[in-house]
């Protein structure tokens, strides 16, 4: 009986003490103390985010020490294993959409958080996220999406939305335009079918799915510099082209085996 409550115990003390200064962090925005919220926020999702890739083993590979600054990173999208990878580099506030609010118990921390979601679709939603972004980037803590608006296989990076770009452009913020890679180096199966999540497998097959082939290395490149912009399209294009011009293709076969149900079974590679 003593065994069983001291494994328990030891899973549910990490957790707790992530809860406490993101909980923290909750109460002191209700009362108006933004700067300190959003920071201590900030710094708590990126203990988390690490300690979780070293439990999944993933690895993060750049060219050197992420900058330092309140930067609007904007990143290629390619699985729900990004928000981790890019928490662990750049203390930072998220946007996502809407349903995961909903998530039982990842809901609850990433709304805690300090998480803004998005509805999908609702233009008239753009100014509030807008208006938000610019507070909290005035407050010193950067502010991370992906401007594709969904994860893709992996074979190219989709064009960029611009109009979550213009509380950069009005408040003269600067851009981190980071791209995203994966690599299973131990494995033969295709990273765009293990790591890559765009696809009709529910979240638990694939991380199960992504588990099993073993370590999983997350490439991560950035200019020199960040941008600055005028006029959020042109910002887009040009954020785009740097995320462009440094992504690394996933590759896309073999497919791993799948059992029966697995909707991996009839997706193929069309």
């Amino acid at each position: 009986m003593l065994f069983p409550r001291l494994r328990r115990a030891s899973i549910a003390l990490p957790i707790l003490l992530v809860s406490i200064p993101v909980v923290v962090a909750w109460l002191l925005r209700q009362v108006g103390a933004d700067r300190i919220g959003l920071r201590l926020a900030a710094k708590s999702q990126q203990i988390w985010a690490r300690g979780t890739l070293w439990i999944l083993g993933i690895r993060l590979e750049t060219l050197g020490p992420a900058p330092k600054g309140a930067f609007v990173i904007t990143a290629n999208h390619l699985s729900y294993i990004d928000v981790l990878v890019l928490a662990a580099l750049f203390p930072s506030r998220f946007l996502a959409k809407s349903e995961i609010a909903g998530w039982p118990i990842i809901g609850t921390i990433v709304s805690l958080s300090g998480t803004l979601y998005i509805k999908r679709g609702d233009r008239n939603d753009v100014p509030r996220l807008v208006e938000r972004m610019k507070n909290t980037l005035d407050a010193g803590v950067g502010v991370t999406f992906f401007p594709e608006g969904w994860a893709s296989r992996g074979l190219t990076v989709k064009k960029f939305h611009a109009g979550l770009l213009q509380s950069a452009v009005s408040g003269e913020f600067p851009c981190l335009p980071v791209s995203l890679s994966y690599s299973t180096p131990n494995s033969d199966f295709a990273p765009a079918w293990t790591v890559a999540w765009w696809s009709a497998s529910p979240l638990g097959v694939h991380l199960l799915r992504m588990i099993r082939v073993g370590p999983v290395v997350a490439h991560l490149r950035w200019p020199t510099e960040p941008l600055l912009g005028t006029e959020r399209k042109d910002l887009a294009n040009r954020l785009h082209g740097e995320v462009l011009a440094r992504f690394r293709p996933l590759k896309q076969a073999p497919l791993p085996p799948v059992q029966v149900g697995d909707p991996l079974a009839t997706e193929g590679l069309d």
